[in-house]
């Protein structure tokens, strides 16, 4: 599959299918390039001239144009072209977003009393927004919008604890439109500063043909064992989730090249697309990036990026290794084994020939672990460096004494901007007086010192492959990298980020009614008293110290999975992280506890039919339907759904403990062993076959795991133990009445 195929087909699975004539598809891809472009621009130089209010109006606004743009009112109508009533729309959109940086610091707005024609343009920006959600997004999200504004303007005929009389359509316009706590608050502002930042580097990133590199080099190391191909998806998936924003595209992606090869190993179709819909998902758990939910994480919770990071960790790689003993099992069950040395790519020749492009992401690393910069300073650096290396690398391969004299002049060009860059601010701000404006500064472009030593070492690094092939004499070229490509990053940066746009505007509506309303400080004590109806109920030898707990979290669960169904993971993570985080830390978890419970379900949801995109997308490529591969997808993930459980209880193996390194490692053993046990208990197989009393011992094992303590762990080993021996005599039995 190309490309463009690959990318359309994103596209019509998150609702666009309109192809529209030249003219206007180059219009709409301007506007597009045009938000990237003003995003990095931000992310390296900071807001030119403009405040963040104006910052975040721009973004959301220049997401909505092109929602109307891009997305017809319903699928499946095949647009030819961009109707008159959209045109219209986002013409109304841009006017309103002028409107809203016009009126930000008017006296009226200062002082909590909005004219008439504010509130008139509040109430039509909200229905663009919910409309343009509705769209992209789908109606889940716009249903469960729906419930709490009704739930705003009804609160006086609310039963108990949900009561309010704050249901005035003034002040709801005003606090959802005009204020930092309704659409313009944390959800958005995390879209604008951290989110698209790092799409545009996995768009620009997947351009340079990274994605097939992670594949060969997934399918190197583990393709020859049982399983190979999918447990080499499994791989792939992992690396470009992490980086990737969006499931569904992390699922076409990769899984253009995994699904046909599980097939052909024996994965029946439905299997092959689940096992890339879990695979694709659960990216969004593992660091560096993890989706972007990291940066958003550490907006929420206070906490410093680098403590995210080393706590999420252990989880993520848990998460792969239950997929992988999936996979691993169904293997066995099914007897399909991995594919031949021959047929796959040498590992040192993948990494002479295309390892440049992993530099890129140890540099983004370095500079938000080591060095600890500001994330959209580390984000800006790795995409200089990464856009420099794919370019130079493709060109000094096919000559290297032109391109050195090309790099020269680059170089020379960059060293002397920060020197020029003075006289630029200058000319910038004679510009006021010539158009009669006040929007240049004198400190309009700040140079940063690193984008020279982002452009030198990205040639060195370019040069250093180029020799390098040459002397091992290898003949495949890098993936061709020019101006095409990267103008189809930038394009294809902003479609990716529309729907966590949009959607992350409506959570911010969700978080402003829950504000507005007073519902934030009686959330947890509804969610108490519920928690204590239902252990009221149960018989005493069932409750525990830590029942009550258990019973909020597996509340918690089902909200999770409601409230992201349908959505993409990131604006999932908003959401949950305003409105149910808080709950569990008002119970007692700590802070990163509940983020990362949060984050697992709401990315799980992601998997849940039948609301589940990334299952369309590999049902399509599997040729399979996609209830069945999204209940497939599904099953795969399900190994990870006790992990959230482990951690809760047991908060060592996110590394927060004052826990010794023997208790960490073997916290994180005995996790492992669960996932393991459970994966089993799903697939009913470890070695053969389970009778009904062996996987009724596989799941009170993995479930006692959860637990983990010294009773809990000795009685769940030495039953471990024992189905593993059953398990193996079995095994050896029946291989003796086969011979």
């Amino acid at each position: 599959m190309e490309d463009k195929e690959r990318q359309e087909m994103i596209q019509e699975l998150e609702g666009s299918d309109r192809m529209p004539g030249k003219k206007l598809a180059l219009m709409t891809s301007i506007t597009a390039i045009a938000l990237s472009l003003f995003h990095l621009y931000v992310a390296g130089f900071g807001l030119p001239g403009i405040g963040s209010q104006t910052f975040l109006i721009i973004h959301l606004t220049f997401g909505i144009v092109l929602v109307f743009l891009i997305f017809p009112v319903k699928k499946g109508l095949k647009q030819k072209t961009i109707p008159w009533y959209d045109l219209l729309i986002a013409l109304i959109s841009l006017g309103v977003g002028i409107y809203l940086i016009e009126r930000q610091d008017a006296q009226a707005i200062m002082s909590a009393r909005p004219t008439e024609w504010d509130l008139i343009v509040g109430t039509l920006f909200i229905v663009l927004v919910i409309e343009a959600t509705r769209r992209v997004v789908g109606l889940p999200l716009i249903i469960i919008a729906g419930i709490f504004m009704a739930y705003f303007f009804l609160g006086e005929i609310m039963p108990g604890q949900f009561y309010h009389n704050r249901g005035d359509f003034s002040r709801f316009i005003y606090e959802i439109v005009y204020r930092n706590n309704g659409i313009f608050g944390t959800p958005i502002y995390a879209s604008a500063q951290f989110v698209f930042i790092f799409i545009l580097f996995g768009a620009i990133l997947e351009s340079t043909g990274a994605g097939r590199m992670f594949i060969d080099l997934a399918m190197r190391s583990v393709g020859k064992y049982k399983g190979g191909p999918a447990k080499a998806g499994v791989v792939a998936s992992g690396m470009m989730g992490s980086i990737s924003g969006s499931s569904t595209a992390n699922a076409v992606t990769t899984g253009t090249f995994t699904i046909p090869l599980m097939k052909r190993v024996g994965f029946r179709p439905h299997i092959a697309g689940g096992v890339e819909v879990a695979a694709s998902s659960s990216g969004q758990f593992l660091p560096p990036i993890m989706g972007a939910a990291a940066f958003i994480m550490v907006e929420f919770t206070g906490i410093p990026y680098y403590e995210i990071i080393t706590s999420a960790f252990i989880p993520a790689i848990l998460a792969y290794v239950g997929i992988l003993f999936m996979v691993h099992f169904e293997a066995s069950k099914h007897g399909i084994s991995g594919i031949g040395k021959s047929e796959m790519a040498s590992g040192r020749k993948l990494l002479i020939n295309q390892g440049y492009l992993l530099v890129p992401i140890f540099i983004l690393i370095y500079y938000l672990v080591v060095q600890q910069a500001s994330v959209n300073a580390s984000a800006f650096y790795s995409i200089i460096a990464m856009i420099v290396i794919a370019f130079f690398a493709y060109r000094f391969k096919q000559s290297i004494g032109r391109t050195i004299i090309f790099a020269a002049i680059l170089l020379a060009v960059t060293f002397a901007m920060q020197y020029l860059i003075g006289f630029v601010n200058q000319g910038l701000v004679a510009l006021n007086s010539v158009f009669d404006i006040n929007f240049f500064s004198p400190g309009m472009i700040r140079w940063r010192d690193p984008i020279f030593t982002m452009v030198l070492g990205g040639i060195i690094v370019a040069l250093l492959f180029a020799l390098f092939q040459k002397s091992a004499k290898y003949e495949s070229s890098p993936a061709k990298y020019g101006m095409k490509e990267l103008i189809s990053g930038f394009d294809t940066a902003s479609r990716n980020a529309l729907s966590i746009i949009v959607a992350c505007a409506t959570a911010g509506i969700l978080i402003g009614v829950i504000t507005t309303s007073g519902l934030s400080t009686k959330f947890t004590r509804i969610v108490i008293n519920f928690s204590d109806t239902i252990q009221s109920w149960l018989p005493g030898f069932m409750v525990t110290d830590n029942t009550q707990i258990y019973i909020a979290l597996v509340l918690t669960v089902f909200a999770c999975l409601l409230l992201g169904m349908g959505l993409p993971t990131t604006a999932t993570y908003v959401v949950l992280a305003a409105v149910i985080a808080p709950v569990l830390t008002d119970l007692g978890l700590p802070v990163i506890v509940a983020h990362l419970f949060v984050l697992y379900y709401g990315v799980l949801a992601d998997d849940t039919p039948p609301i589940n995109l990334p299952a369309y997308a590999t049902a399509g490529i599997a040729k399979a339907g996609p209830i069945r591969t999204g209940v497939q997808g599904f099953k795969y993930d399900s190994a990870a759904l006790l992990l959230p459980f482990m951690f809760a209880i047991n908060p060592t193996i996110l590394l927060i403990t004052d826990a010794s390194v023997l208790e960490m490692v073997w916290a994180v053993i005995t996790a492992a062993v669960g996932m393991a046990t459970f994966g089993a208990f799903i697939q009913n197989f470890m070695f053969t076959k389970f009778n009904i009393a062996e996987r009724v011992v596989a799941a009170v094992t993995a479930l006692m795991f959860i637990q983990s303590d010294a009773v809990t762990d000795t009685i769940a080993i030495i039953l471990f133990i024992l189905l593993v021996g059953f398990q193996l005599y079995k095994k050896k039995r029946l291989g003796v009445q086969t011979a």
